[in-house]
């Protein structure tokens, strides 16, 4: 999965949310946004088929370079199988993410998730991993689908025809231009995480990597939501907003929205951490829960950062952007496997969270420095208010531990409340 999730930020060509800030900066313009459209489809289309012609010869090796053995060249296949229309479907989703829509981005993706679910659980119980790979397969279908579909209802309510939909030279290199830096920047994440990974295997063996796998699965669930929303909603007015008083805030605001949405759901994922693994994996997955709390520090430290740093991408500070994003991965590699000897799978989870720092440290600065953009005071005291949330929840886990958690939405509150009253005449 790991693989496949590496090839699926190499072959869409960083035609991710490049899509969306260009659709964004002209929702009601037929013309520009057909050609973005048919452009990227094309692009994303050609060059996931291009891959999979290319790599199915060497299946074999790439089982045994990931795994160390032959035996999965089946799902390795499947994963190839799957990319021209995994491919098409995240140009669409992106496209959607562009014109802001939230309800029928919601609409595609739960679909997407229960068509998908219908049909993983029972090929996987009937066939294994092949069948689990073979689901994806099908799955890539779905995806594809539902987002067709949503684009055609864009269009219709536009009053478009969808015969307007073009491949155009200019806007293509507009998005190879975006999609460079994007691509480069996801192939340091998914290439950092598949390194680590494997280091993981070779030194600490395939139940250890299993326990990693569960405490990287639970945080790529919820930071799902964050980057959900924050693509989808936040970064189309962010792309839009050209005024820096305005600007700076809307990053401020971003950031209380971000507290209120994931601060409480971090805080109680640490609480809960033994009845997230059980529920979530299985009771054999128990050593994973004390290493839950230290990824959990790092993806905060992503949100926090995060909230101000995409500020460099979506009005285009692409150089700073893309050496913040490197300067985690890197540090990530750096310290993940230089301690996993020492220790163990909690080297891994340290070393991402170490290494998330550079996010605030790096993207807080540079967006002060090129926008102007300041944290206020009320900010501030928010995400300290969240760590210490956070830190509670570790220290007393279980049902004090969700005390902790409330604690964040109320401060939110009280902080509101007061500026509201100091406002009134």
């Amino acid at each position: 999965m790991n693989f496949s999730a590496l090839l699926f930020q190499i072959i869409p060509l960083g035609l991710t949310i490049g899509v969306a800030k260009l659709v964004a900066e002209n929702p009601d313009k037929r013309e520009r946004v057909s050609a973005v459209l048919g452009s990227a489809s094309a692009i994303s289309l050609a060059s996931a088929i291009a891959c999979s012609l290319l790599l199915a010869p060497f299946s074999i090796r790439i089982s045994v370079l990931l795994t160390g053995s032959p035996r999965y060249v089946v799902p390795v296949v499947l994963v190839l199988v799957s990319l021209p229309l995994y491919n098409l479907a995240g140009v669409l989703s992106y496209v959607v993410q562009g014109f802001s829509d939230i309800r029928r981005l919601t609409i595609a993706n739960v679909a997407t998730a229960v068509a998908s679910t219908a049909v993983l659980i029972p090929a996987t119980i009937a066939f294994g991993l092949t069948g689990a790979m073979g689901a994806v397969v099908v799955a890539s279908v779905f995806q594809a689908a539902f987002f067709g579909i949503a684009i055609w209802r864009i269009y219709v309510a536009k009053g478009w025809p969808l015969s307007s939909v073009r491949i155009s030279r200019s806007t293509a290199r507009a998005l190879l231009q975006y999609g460079g830096v994007l691509m480069v920047v996801s192939i340091g994440a998914w290439g950092s995480l598949l390194l680590v990974r494997t280091a993981g295997i070779r030194t600490l063996g395939e139940f250890q990597n299993g326990i990693y796998q569960v405490v990287n699965g639970v945080s790529a669930q919820y930071m799902a939501v964050f980057t959900g929303w924050m693509a989808a909603y936040v970064l189309p007015r962010v792309v839009a907003e050209v005024d820096r008083t305005r600007l700076q805030s809307l990053l401020n605001s971003v950031l209380r929205a971000n507290l209120l949405i994931m601060g409480p759901g971090l805080a109680v994922t640490v609480a809960l951490r033994d009845l997230v693994v059980s529920l979530l994996y299985s009771p054999a997955f128990a050593p994973a829960a004390p290493i839950l709390p230290i990824q959990v520090l790092g993806d905060y430290a992503r949100v926090i950062g995060w909230s101000f740093g995409m500020c460099l991408f979506a009005q285009g500070k692409m150089r700073a952007y893309l050496l913040a994003m490197l300067a985690q991965d890197l540090l990530w590699i750096a310290i993940s496997t230089t301690t996993l000897r020492n220790f163990g799978t909690a080297a891994i989870a340290m070393g991402y969270s170490l290494s998330s720092l550079a996010w605030p440290a790096l993207m807080y600065p540079m967006v002060r420095q090129g926008f102007g953009v300041r944290i206020s005071r009320e900010g501030a005291l928010l995400s300290a208010l969240g760590l210490a949330a956070i830190v509670g929840a570790i220290v007393f886990p279980g049902v004090p531990g969700l005390l902790f958690a409330g604690s964040i939405p109320a401060g939110i509150y009280l902080v509101r409340r007061q500026r509201i009253r100091l406002a009134r005449p």
